[in-house]
């Protein structure tokens, strides 16, 4: 997701009967939400405790807004100010400038925008700054020749699109796992006795990777940037011809499905919190085994299916990413190093709000941006030993279900951490910094969307330098909390 999450948006539609309600009357808001995955989205949860099976980071806006615009303690509202942001699954998805990780109040939303969309880099560049220094951008940053922070920025790039919305930040989540692949990209950490991890050396490398003849899901623009990448190692003479293909995201379809169905070999999806829940089914948990047995349930996958899967394909099997094949969990994340979710609002429901409702949202906005982060860095050392340990003693199976045997012995479904080479890293980096000069366009002629990209991306490097923020730094995947309070993650060697 990435950006791996780019083309996902987080749609806000306000339904017509919000923008008859009059200031002095409690707002509702109905949203529209495009996923369920608890650290970007779920804001029908339950929780804001990430440790709560019912957590939503989007839940802790949503809850901040209420509280923000009540009757009660000293920055109490009056009477019927209170703003309620309410799902509603059946308001439609449209089109936004900031197409990664957002969600709409839009009214119509007949206008769309030019592609390439620069809005991914609002949600991390590959490469690019970490979350805490993407904040200082958002909110502190003096932009030259314009007079205001990142936010007034996007906001100054939609209005010149003639946008229909208020935008602002209300999810920040962590840095997101780089690939589940058959194969190592670097050197993995096998577990004892591991022959099959063992047996992959090294890795494959990058060679490797875009001569595998796999079909990854891997969205744009770390999948133009994985291709580009392949394309300069053919360019080079490093290998004779890119096989790597990938599969394009279809509305409403798990990455889960293809995975079963065998259809693709490998993916990026989010961070270990939503991939372990996704991508994990839990069976027969039981006091002492909470993570069950994923050797119950129905294992049988069959039939095969080729490119495409019809949407509405339901998955009739449990195998989970391991059984499949998809042991190697890789890091760092150098393409989305974290990843900011956007709400939009609709500017004539937001121009009906008073001064004081419109204050509240936007310090909501900021407040939950920052815990929702810390919240969700909290638990991701513990979701990756969970997705570490989950099939320990778990052997890979054929799509129909039967163990997979090679060289007459079973193969370990145990999921294994490997990193990207550094040398593929660089040519990651060099295929990053040319995709992000194709989006600048030329120096004369630009279109309206280079022209867009160039300004914000013009901006958002002078503040890297700034404040010394031009060399890529990973951080410790994926978290730096720990297994305990005060502990480092460690998981990661």
């Amino acid at each position: 997701m990435k950006l791996g999450a780019t083309v996902s948006v987080l749609a806000l539609a306000a339904l017509g009967s919000a923008f008859a309600l009059p200031a002095l009357a409690d707002v509702t808001i109905p949203y529209n939400e495009y996923s369920e995955s608890p650290t970007i989205g779920r804001g029908g949860g339950t929780s804001t405790d990430p440790r709560n099976p019912g957590y939503g980071a989007l839940k802790i806006f949503i809850e901040k807004v209420k509280d923000y615009t009540d009757d009660q303690g000293p920055d109490a509202l009056p009477p019927g100010h209170k703003v309620i942001f309410e799902r509603d699954q059946k308001t439609g998805r449209e089109i936004s400038a900031l197409r990664a990780g957002i969600q709409f109040a839009n009214k119509g939303a007949e206008k769309k925008f030019a592609e390439p969309s620069w809005g991914f880099a609002y949600n991390s560049v590959p490469f690019g700054m970490r979350f805490e220094q993407m904040l200082g951008f958002l909110y502190e940053a003096k932009i030259e020749g314009f007079g205001g922070n990142g936010i007034a920025l996007a906001q100054s790039l939609l209005d010149s699109r003639g946008g229909t919305q208020v935008v602002l930040p209300v999810v920040g989540s962590t840095m997101q796992g780089s690939g589940y692949f058959p194969q190592p990209i670097g050197k993995p950490d096998c577990n004892p006795g591991d022959t099959e991890c063992a047996s992959q050396g090294s890795g494959i490398g990058l060679a490797g990777l875009c001569q595998s003849g796999w079909r990854i899901r891997y969205l744009a623009p770390p999948q133009d940037i994985v291709d580009r990448a392949c394309d300069i190692l053919v360019k080079r003479g490093v290998i004779a011809k890119k096989t790597l293909t990938f599969y394009p995201p279809v509305g409403g379809q798990s990455v889960l499905l293809p995975m079963q169905k065998r259809t693709i070999q490998g993916f990026e999806y989010v961070n270990p919190y939503d991939d372990f829940a996704d991508f994990f089914p839990i069976k027969g948990a039981a006091p002492g085994v909470p993570l069950g047995n994923p050797e119950l349930g129905p294992l049988d996958c069959s039939p095969a299916q080729p490119f495409p899967i019809p949407a509405g394909t339901k998955s009739t099997c449990t195998q989970n990413i391991g059984q499949i094949g998809g042991r190697y969990a890789h890091h760092p994340s150098w393409h989305q190093p974290f990843l900011v979710s956007w709400m939009h609002i609709d500017k004539d429901l937001w121009n009906g709000l008073t001064p004081a409702q419109r204050a509240a949202i936007e310090r909501a906005a900021k407040d939950a941006l920052v815990e929702s982060y810390k919240a969700n860095e909290s638990v991701e050392c513990a979701r990756l030993k969970d997705i570490l340990d989950i099939n320990q003693g778990v052997h890979q199976r054929n799509v129909d279900g039967s163990r997979r045997i090679v060289n007459g012995k079973p193969v370990s479904a145990a999921m294994t951490l490997a990193r990207w080479p550094d040398d593929a890293l660089k040519v990651l980096q060099e295929a990053t910094n040319d995709y992000l000069a194709a989006l600048a366009g030329p120096a004369e002629g630009k279109t309206p969307a280079q022209q867009d990209f160039t300004r914000f991306y013009t901006a958002l490097t002078q503040y890297a330098k700034g404040i010394g923020a031009t060399k890529f730094e990973p951080g410790t995947f994926p978290a730096k909390s720990g297994l305990k309070a005060g502990e480092q993650c460690r998981l990661v060697k």
